[in-house]
């Protein structure tokens, strides 16, 4: 076992333990309302990563999270699909100067993140405009479609696909799979022409439910289309493996994503096997141009025997992982911190305070900022990250 890799392990670790400690440290969705059933938010929050592409995280969270949370909640209580049409005067979905946008039935009144913004207004209701429109527009339809059989609840489907599966060693990466099938699979590249026949999205949406359910009713044409996406797939599925991950890890949606299985009638059994370390090591790392970027990419893996490799990075942790797992603290997931950690440490050359690069170079600056002070922040993650949480102190450190 290459004894470097196992040691950036064990650090990324050391990251990625604070970044879930405090809410300060992950994103927050703000709902259209507060008291929102368990099930909406969770489902607000799968709806909102499937827009997550190319525009600020922060606009999707504020005013996706509040048009997104409206659209669910009245979904579940009108039991109707109508609210996507975009012919329909109540949708939510509106054309104007031949471009969609997603808007609000309600207004935006005292909401106090939206007033943050200055362009996101259409007669009082909040407008959100995703970058993909097309593409996200079908993915949520295709969604609800799917949903419809199960009371437009996510958390009733979810609870089946981890009933079909739970004794897999591989359950998690069955359940994204699952995921993956009633989302992504088969929107292809609409264009902003195709959403214009509603009956025709429907009758399309229903065809693909139909091939889909036959699958989730046959293991052996699941296990086939299972086999076949673990092989490249699995990697590339960076919006589903970040909801999941945060159902499983983030403080407030694990909350949340408990409260909603509870109300499906999941049981104590499950939720220890749903959150244990068992079910986090099959994570697959959300690859993105963070964790691929060539300066952390290159410090990593050199003398490494994948210092040469053409291989994605979220790959080579995988493999190095599975090779190595009993000897390992951490595992490959928690590399997603280089989305905080890259932009403050490698792009800014911090190398004499990082504590990966300490490895190699004994001598750097690492413990001029590491204070080793329990009444205080730890400013190795401060720095790092910017994530705010206690220093542990040296008996209680994974990388002192």
């Amino acid at each position: 076992m290459n004894q470097k890799l196992a040691e950036i392990f064990k650090i990324i670790s050391f990251y990625d333990d604070y970044r879930w400690e405090f809410s300060h440290n992950y994103n927050l969705i703000n709902f259209f309302k507060i008291d929102l059933q368990s099930d909406i938010k969770i489902l607000t929050h799968w709806i909102c990563y499937i827009t997550d592409r190319q525009m600020p995280f922060q606009r999707i969270w504020d005013i996706g999270g509040f048009v997104f949370s409206e659209l669910i909640y009245e979904i579940k209580k009108q039991k109707s699909l109508s609210l996507l049409n975009p012919q329909d005067k109540n949708s939510f979905v509106k054309k104007e100067d031949d471009k969609y946008a997603f808007i609000s039935n309600s207004i935006a009144d005292n909401n106090d993140i939206l007033t943050q913004y200055s362009d996101i207004l259409e007669n009082e209701k909040v407008k959100f405009k995703s970058r993909f429109f097309p593409s996200d527009y079908l993915a949520m339809l295709y969604t609800f479609v799917f949903l419809e059989d199960y009371d437009f609840s996510f958390s009733k489907f979810i609870k089946e696909v981890y009933c079909l599966h739970k004794d897999k060693n591989d359950f998690i990466k069955r359940i994204l799979f699952s995921l993956y099938l009633l989302t992504y699979h088969g929107i292809g590249q609409p264009k902003s022409s195709d959403l214009s026949d509603f009956a025709a999205n429907i009758e399309k949406a229903n065809e693909r439910k139909t091939k889909i359910k036959n699958f989730f009713s046959n293991p052996d044409s699941f296990n086939n289309e299972y086999n076949i996406f673990l092989k490249d797939k699995v990697f590339k599925q960076k919006r589903a493996w970040c909801s999941l991950r945060d159902f499983l890890k983030s403080p407030e949606f694990k909350q949340y994503f408990e409260v909603a299985l509870s109300d499906e009638d999941l049981r104590d059994n499950d939720f220890r096997k749903l959150f244990s370390y068992e079910a986090l090591i099959q994570l697959e790392l959300p690859g993105d141009v963070w964790n691929n970027n060539s300066k952390f990419r290159n410090c990593i893996l050199k003398d490494t025997e994948y210092e040469h490799s053409k291989k994605v990075l979220n790959k080579i942790l995988r493999e190095f992982f599975n090779k190595n797992s009993q000897d390992i603290i951490g595992y490959p997931e928690q590399f997603d911190i280089t989305f905080d950690f890259v932009p403050r440490m490698c792009d800014l050359n911090n190398c004499d305070l990082c504590p990966i690069y300490k490895i190699d170079n004994r001598k750097n600056d690492f413990n001029k900022i590491c204070l080793k002070n329990k009444k205080m922040y730890c400013p190795v993650v401060l720095v790092g990250c910017n994530y705010k949480g206690n220093c542990k102190g040296e008996d209680n450190c994974k990388i002192v």
